[in-house]
């Protein structure tokens, strides 16, 4: 029975969702949206104070479109990148055996085994074409099997996450509160912390650090825009 105070490395990944792939694109869009939006309104406000929201809310929509369509282009490019690697390194496999077999000898006498051992795996691992391609990809180029998105998703993922982050410091000025630089900061880091807290439970980092961290993003970014806009008012 194994003991409920056991804290073994196994243990505790368990204790976590084996899947986190999505957050790094729900962060790269959801930060850089809040963000920016956020630097934005700091500039513009004292210089464009009666537009904000519009120019604001444009400036979202154009950021979004642009990082989906950035996204899609990058994992489009990753995509077509490895189709190529596979289709040359099958192309290998098929024409050129004996030197391929002898790559995948080298590089697993480079993990230490030798002898019987050695020969037992390469022979196993080159007695089917796709087991043989699948150890090649992996130990030769580092490209471990996972389940890939379509670019499209990635660039929908991205894209809409930046619009969400940037809707976020504009709420402050569609409604009726006061000092609304001040309430855009205050939301933005709420939303921070919320979604550092998460981002922990997909990594090795604690709530609080994970949390600190977009918090510091956060404040960086609003003291620049700040600065910024007071630079561009007393112009």
């Amino acid at each position: 029975m194994m003991n409920r105070h056991d804290t073994s490395p196994l243990t505790a990944e368990e204790q976590h969702p084996h899947r986190g792939e999505w957050l790094r694109d729900i962060v790269f869009g959801l930060n850089d949206g809040l963000v920016t939006t956020l630097v934005f309104i700091m500039v513009v406000n004292g210089v464009a104070a009666g537009r904000v929201v519009l120019v604001a809310l444009g400036e979202v929509i154009a950021g979004g479109l642009s990082m989906a369509l950035g996204a899609y282009l990058s994992a489009e490019t990753a995509s077509d990148i490895r189709d190529y690697r596979i289709a040359m390194e099958r192309h290998e496999i098929r024409n050129e055996p004996d030197e391929e077999r002898a790559e995948l000898r080298d590089l697993y006498r480079r993990k230490g085994f030798r002898g019987g051992m050695l020969d037992g795996i390469v022979d196993h691992l080159t007695a089917d074409e796709e087991r043989w391609l699948q150890a090649m990809m992996r130990d030769e180029h580092g490209m471990v099997e996972e389940n890939h998105r379509h670019p499209i998703t990635d660039g929908l993922l991205v894209g809409l996450a930046f619009v969400a982050g940037g809707i976020i410091p504009v709420l402050p000025y569609l409604l009726p509160v006061p000092y609304h630089p001040v309430w855009s900061y205050v939301l933005t880091a709420l939303t921070a912390l919320v979604f550092g807290a998460l981002k922990s439970r997909y990594t090795l980092r604690s709530p609080q650090r994970s949390a600190l961290q977009f918090l510091i993003v956060v404040t960086i970014g609003t003291v620049v825009g700040a600065g910024l806009g007071l630079a561009l008012h007393a112009v």
